[in-house]
């Protein structure tokens, strides 16, 4: 502002002021019109000052930037090679951290209590960092139906948790995994099969040769038998014929065969030990046997034949009835290493059973795949175990009763075959029904033929489990069962002296409601 002077007089100074403002008042617009001019101009200058550096970037293209050249390595002991450093050997590369998997289980609220913190308004992204960044934490929890959380994507109370489980609850739980690590080299390749066993492979096809007989158990009536069973039994099939049972106290070369010595193969008597060999064969004795066994009822765990018989003293002889049949098989085995092929046929009959008619021919038999088993004797629903006929290959099944008994699996045989009704419930499963069941359990099919047999004995000749009738005198034979006499009786009537297809078929009597009872 101008200065007061006394030659001008007050007003002259006033005049003075006001002409200096009004030039403050224009250089004042002028200062801010340019500035915005500058401002309005300061874009272009940014585009022009980028459009000059692409230019340059361009030249530095064609003809080098050193100043690039050495700024082009990376930060840290990664670029040390590249800025020509020696890189620290002993320093190892950092870990690459592995991610959690997590797991969502819908319906399912994690108990209460081992919360890792309390409750959190979080999103389920920011749950899967919080619980995958504690050790501690195994899972979290949260209320709703929709594993993905709110539709909106919003927070919801989630509570995580260090232990897991469930319980039933319109909740999500969601479990931490452990990450996938990187697979592990592929195994190497499984050795080449081992070549097939030649003998398993020709029973398979059925290109065995003969047939081999097995008859087992005490030796009784075979004096009152003998002959029927050469004249219809071992003159129709032509057996080898294989024979075990147990050896009496005073006998040293076994039991008077008669007429059956031409047949056989192989003969073997012993004085067993079988409760001995039932324990140490059965894995795991002490619970299969006295505890899973001995409470399924039935004879189909007869033990009184033992010395001494189980806990029970269950009637019956089931036990050694399995063991015989199990000897039996091994001497077929045997037999058939050392001809070098097996059998193409096999049978198993009894000693006192008494044949009052021919046997059915090979011929009628071989041209079905099944076990062939006499009419009659299916008793409470099970299938008749004196007398069969079958391919080879079937009779592991049917004399494995021992095989898996000692195996521990004779219970699931039959409960997978019977049902839990029949093996838990009153009167328990027989013989018969084990039969029937190891046949079942092995998809074995299996056809009836008419029987032209029966079980004979003497009053001094009998099972102790049954009464010998129709005998006159102590010695005279009679049966054990009338109805099976009495149906093989008709039958043999009906067959005469040979077999036909149409007599297998019109000679067949349906009795099977004398066997739906209990013995």
């Amino acid at each position: 502002q101008e200065p007061f002077r006394p030659e001008l007089g007050v007003e002259g100074w006033r005049k003075d002021v006001a002409v200096g403002s009004m030039v403050l008042r224009c250089l004042s617009m002028r200062v801010v019109f340019l500035a915005l001019v500058v401002l309005a101009l300061t874009p272009n200058v940014t585009v022009a000052d980028d459009e000059y550096g692409d230019d340059e970037d361009a030249e530095d293209a064609a003809f080098g930037d050193e100043d690039e050249e050495v700024n082009s390595c990376p930060a840290g002991p990664a670029g040390a090679r590249c800025r020509g450093e020696v890189a620290d050997s002993t320093t190892p590369p950092p870990a690459r951290r592995l991610s959690h998997e997590w797991k969502a289980f819908e319906g399912c609220a994690i108990p209460a209590g081992d919360d890792v913190g309390g409750p959190e308004y979080i999103t389920l992204d920011q749950a899967k960092q919080r619980c995958g960044s504690s050790p501690e934490c195994q899972g979290f929890t949260f209320e709703g139906t929709n594993p993905q959380g709110p539709l909106s994507g919003g927070p919801v109370w989630v509570t995580l948790k260090s232990n897991f489980d469930c319980v039933d609850a319109e909740w999500i739980g969601y479990r931490k995994l452990e990450p996938q690590r990187s697979a592990a080299p592929a195994p190497p390749p499984p050795p080449p099969p081992k070549p097939k066993d030649t003998h398993a492979v020709m029973l398979e096809a059925g290109q065995g040769r003969g047939v081999a007989l097995c008859l087992t158990g005490q030796v009784r009536m075979l004096r009152t038998t003998q002959l029927a069973m050469e004249q219809y039994m071992l003159g129709v099939l032509k057996p080898d014929l294989f024979l075990y049972g147990p050896k009496k106290p005073d006998e040293n070369d076994g039991p008077e065969l008669y007429g059956l010595a031409d047949y056989v193969k192989s003969a073997r008597w012993e004085r067993e030990d079988i409760r001995t060999a039932l324990y140490s064969d059965t894995k795991s004795s002490g619970r299969v046997i006295d505890l899973e066994y001995l409470e399924i009822q039935g004879n189909w765990f007869g033990n009184q034949c033992l010395d001494p018989p189980l806990r029970d003293n269950r009637p019956g002889s089931a036990i050694c009835f399995y063991y015989n049949q199990k000897k039996c098989l091994d001497m077929i085995r045997e037999e058939e290493q050392v001809r070098g092929f097996p059998y193409e046929f096999f049978a198993i009959s009894r000693f006192d059973f008494r044949w009052i008619a021919p046997h059915p021919p090979l011929d009628l038999l071989r041209e079905v795949d099944a076990v062939w088993i006499p009419s009659g004797s299916d008793w409470e629903g099970g299938i008749n175990d004196r007398h069969a006929f079958m391919p080879r290959k079937y009779a592991d099944a049917y004399l494995g009763a021992w095989a898996l008994v000692t195996g521990g699996e004779a219970k699931d045989v039959m409960l997978d075959t019977l049902g839990a009704m029949k093996v838990n419930g009153y009167p328990g499963p027989n013989t018969e029904c084990f039969l029937k069941a190891r046949l079942a359990y092995n998809n074995i099919n299996i056809e009836r033929f008419p029987s032209v047999a029966y079980l004979t004995c003497t009053q001094r000749e009998k099972s102790r489990w049954t009464q010998c009738s129709g005998t006159a005198t102590n010695d005279a034979p009679g049966w054990l069962y009338k109805d099976e006499m009495e149906h093989a009786t008709r039958i043999a009537k009906c067959v005469r002296s040979s077999w036909t297809q149409k007599k297998m078929d019109d000679c067949k009597e349906d009795i099977s409601r004398l066997y739906r009872g209990f013995r």
